[in-house]
């Protein structure tokens, strides 16, 4: 017998305990008389004991019947409290939310979205580690992770919650104003990211033509910003998502190279344990997500 069986009979007891017959209990139950005098009696054929006395005018418990009633009643107030705590944390996001992101992403676009969540969210408390490396959501226990790129295939499940382009930048230098087609690239110094891969080649699109170029990385680094600090720095380039370098280029401490010429463009992923539920926290947060991007 299911555990939702056993605990929708002992509410039809209760109900016939407090109402005093089957006929006023069926009609607080809505339902009918034959279908809460059944539940009784299987109630009974499963404890194998009487619960109630009954005669033509009225009910009596029997002793097993009302102590039954007593801890019956507080194990059914016991799960109907549960069932009350579990809708009103599926409406209010409360409670610890565990993120991780790749390190320039998350320092850009996702911790002042996690300010933001919390101070809206006073019951909500975020874990956000950044890390380049992908990790393994379900052993270090995140409940999301957002990936910048291409997704290889995996068992988790994820969403598309922005893009991006890959752009070609320079310093505002007599070098960088040389740059005319993307075969003048491997007349600069290429500074590349070294957490990413170890060999570039890097394809540009202009009116149905294409043109791949394979720079050798002059100067390597491990994270954005410093890419960033030693292309303004002097004359060389590097290929970088264009949500990294639009405010140094808005500001004009880096120039846009090929600005008529397109790279491959990428996806912003939110990427979820392989579960057919989402947390309350988990959908609140992602639709945050999903607007800022959409506003970007």
């Amino acid at each position: 017998m299911r555990d939702n069986d056993n605990l929708n009979r002992v509410a039809y007891f209760i109900a016939v305990m407090e109402e005093g017959t089957i006929t006023a209990a069926a009609d607080r139950l809505r339902v009918s008389k034959a279908v809460v005098s059944k539940q009784i009696l299987l109630l009974e054929e499963e404890l194998g004991t009487a619960l109630l006395i009954r005669n033509p005018r009225q009910m009596h418990p029997t002793e097993a019947g009302q102590k039954f009633y007593e801890q019956g009643k507080a194990a059914v107030e016991l799960a109907q409290e549960a069932f009350r705590l579990a809708r009103e944390g599926n409406t209010v996001p409360k409670g610890r939310f565990r993120i991780t992101a790749p390190l320039d992403y998350g320092t850009l676009h996702l911790a002042p979205l996690v300010a933001r969540f919390v101070r809206d969210h006073p019951l909500i408390s975020i874990d956000l580690a950044l890390d380049d490396a992908q990790i393994d959501l379900v052993e270090q226990r995140f409940d999301m992770s957002f990936r910048v790129g291409w997704l290889a295939d995996s068992s988790n499940l994820a969403q598309k919650v922005g893009t991006f382009e890959e752009w070609a930048i320079g310093s505002p230098g007599s070098a960088s104003a040389g740059v005319r087609r993307p075969e003048d690239l491997e007349n600069l110094p290429f500074v590349a990211n070294s957490a990413l891969k170890d060999h570039w080649d890097w394809t540009f699109r202009k009116a149905g033509r294409t043109k791949t170029v394979s720079p050798d990385a002059r100067i390597r680094l491990n994270t954005s910003p410093a890419i960033l600090n030693v292309v303004e720095a002097g004359d060389c380039f590097a290929i970088l998502p264009d949500f990294l370098v639009r405010p140094a280029v808005a500001a004009g401490t880096l120039v846009r190279l090929l600005p008529d010429w397109s790279l491959r463009s990428g996806g912003i992923y939110a990427v979820t344990p392989p579960t057919r539920y989402k947390p309350l926290p988990a959908r609140r947060f992602l639709e945050l997500v999903r607007e800022h991007h959409a506003k970007a």
